[in-house]
Parts: C-alpha cells; structure tokens; sequence
C-alpha cells in the first residue's frame, strides 16, 4: 500500500509532467522552422544541432513509452503510470503513428513537385510529426483527466 506521501508525490509530479510535455511538444514543433532554410549540415555548429534535436527526440520518445518518472521511486512511479495514464499513452502512440504517416503522405505529394527533398529532411518531418502529436496528444489527455478527476 503507498504512503500518503507517495500519493501527493505521484500527484504533483504527474501534473507536472503533463504541463511540462505540453510545453515540450509545442516547442519541438516550432523549432523545427530553423531545421530547414539555411542548414547545411556540413558545419559542427550544424552537427551540434541536429545531434541535439535527434537526443530530444529520443528523451522525448523514452517519456512516451515509460511515462517518465526515472528517478522517483518505485511505488511513486506506479501511482503516476495507472491504468488511465496508459491508455492516455496508447491513445498518444496511435496519434504519433497517423501523424507520422500524414507527414508521410504530404512528403511524396511534396517530392512530386520539388524532388530536391533529401532524406534526411524527410526522415526530420516525419520523427518531427510522429513525436511532437503523440507527446502533444498525451499531454493535453493528462491535462484533462487532471482537470476532471
């Protein structure tokens, strides 16, 4: 049975993690204008930058399948992944993967008209797609579920 003071801990830290997934996805998605333009991906400075977006995808991926948590404790980690919180996370995991096929879609109509896109860039839109709907996605469904329960 957990302590009321891993109760409140699970509490807090899930309405935490929650906004902070919502901010994270909004901001992954944003910055993802500065990828395409002027990247050459010669430079280190252009090395640094994507080696950082590709780390913050793989964070952000480890959250989705975990539901966060790493370094609370066990009985903590229980109470924030429950029953809803999973299938909050399934519900995200499908959303990612139809995001991830639309993104898919839009990158062979592009081609069609501009066949200069690399697959670098396409391999970008569709993690970029695919990663910031299903974090999005289940964000704003702990969001909710925090507001109503």
């Amino acid at each position: 049975m957990p302590s009321q003071q891993d109760t409140e801990n699970a509490e807090r830290y899930t309405r935490r993690r929650a906004r902070v997934l919502i901010v994270s996805a909004i901001f992954f998605i944003a910055m993802q204008g500065t990828h395409f333009g002027q990247f050459h991906g010669s430079r280190l400075v252009d090395q640094v930058k994507i080696s950082a977006w590709f780390v913050w995808a793989i964070a952000l991926l480890a959250v989705l399948a975990s539901g966060g948590g790493f370094f609370k404790g066990k009985a903590v980690r229980a109470l924030m992944n429950d029953e809803s919180t999973r299938a909050h996370r399934a519900e995200a995991l499908v959303w990612g993967f139809w995001a991830a096929m639309a993104g898919c879609i839009l990158l062979y109509a592009l081609t069609m008209v501009e066949p200069a896109t690399t697959a670098r860039d396409a391999i970008h839109l569709i993690l970029t797609f695919g990663v910031g709907a299903a974090i999005l996605r289940f964000g704003r469904l702990e969001m909710r579920a925090l507001k109503e329960g």
